[in-house]
């Protein structure tokens, strides 16, 4: 809820694949049904049929309220962008950086477009990898057109380290 609630004055549109949830209906909220941990391919494909630039990003990430600013005024000059993501355990005041996790990518739907065809089809959402593999895409194939906008202190990720282990099933490549 409360990464949900940092979103609406970010974004125009919330896309939430999975099953409807009351708590998370709102005016901006489009639910869309999809299995559990969606492909990155699904979501870039709706991402590329948008009129703006669009956000893929983890389901529990905590965005700052300068946030819609900033990827506003980032998507006038670039072509992406991305953040690491800070830790926090209640206060996103006290957040830091603990590991290389990028889990908010922002982007044109042309980028969107050229990226979804090759993304690797086991890449989910929730999952190692994907987030890493993105990263290099983009720097590869945008160079200076891919910002990075960490030092803004925009993406917060909550410590999960007390919530029970979930066991994910091996991925297929």
């Amino acid at each position: 809820m409360r990464a949900f609630q940092s979103w609406l004055p970010v974004f125009d549109r919330v896309f939430y694949f999975g099953a409807p949830e009351r708590r998370l209906s709102s005016p901006k909220t489009v639910f869309v049904a999809s299995p559990d941990f969606p492909s990155i391919k699904l979501l870039m494909q709706m991402a590329a049929i948008v009129s703006e630039p669009a956000c893929i990003i983890n389901a529990d990430i905590v965005l700052d309220p300068k946030a819609h600013t900033a990827f506003y005024n980032t998507m006038r000059r670039y072509q992406a962008a991305t953040s690491f993501r800070l830790e926090f355990n209640s206060d996103t005041r006290q957040a830091r950086r603990v590991d290389n996790g990028l889990d908010a990518f922002i982007a044109h739907p042309a980028v969107w477009q050229r990226c979804w065809p090759i993304v690797p089809n086991h890449f989910r959402i929730g999952h190692p990898c994907w987030d890493s593999w993105l990263n290099a895409w983009l720097r590869d194939q945008l160079g200076v057109g891919y910002a990075d906008l960490s030092a803004q202190k925009l993406v917060f990720h909550p410590n999960h380290k007390f919530r029970e282990k979930r066991t994910h099933a091996p991925l297929q490549p």
